[in-house]
């Protein structure tokens, strides 16, 4: 559920331990540490502040700005890309349990459909209950209209 649900994002579900920032930034930092281009960053915010002098309070009221628009920002990719995660890692237990990989290429073919139809319905951002209710009408659609539809593909076959 996302924070528009009620309940907190992953993201802040995974501030979870007391320590210098958030969980996922010391990740980010210890698998892209970026130590030189900080410091050239930071030198370049420096020079920027001596610049100013007097004025200075106008960049660090945009920095405060800047700053939390990249955070929440973060915050919505790291949400984004759990949620695409956790439907694509459902989608691949639900395929193997159904029986695993098809070699047929129209079922390849259905595969890259539902993987692009679960990656629409993930990215809507509507509540859960809307996004199952789109998708079933869609789904509820073709059912009525295929079936005696004789220039669909698996109805010439047969």
């Amino acid at each position: 559920m996302s924070p528009r649900d009620g309940w907190p994002g992953p993201y802040r579900r995974a501030d979870h331990e007391p320590v210098d920032g958030h969980p996922v930034d010391v990740a980010v930092d210890r698998r892209l540490p970026l130590k030189r281009l900080r410091r050239r960053i930071r030198a370049a915010e420096r020079r920027l502040t001596d610049a100013l002098g007097g004025r200075r309070t106008l960049w660090l009221r945009l920095e405060e700005l800047l700053n939390e628009y990249r955070a929440r920002r973060e915050e919505a990719y790291f949400d984004l890309g759990w949620e695409q995660g956790a439907a694509d890692g459902h989608a691949e237990a639900f395929r193997t349990l159904a029986g695993g990989p098809a070699p047929d290429p129209d079922a390849r073919d259905a595969r890259a459909f539902a993987d692009r139809i679960r990656e629409l319905a993930v990215q809507a951002d509507l509540p859960a209950p809307l996004t199952v209710a789109a998708l079933l009408e869609t789904a509820w659609a073709f059912a009525l209209g295929l079936a005696n539809n004789p220039a669909n593909r698996s109805q010439r076959r047969h």
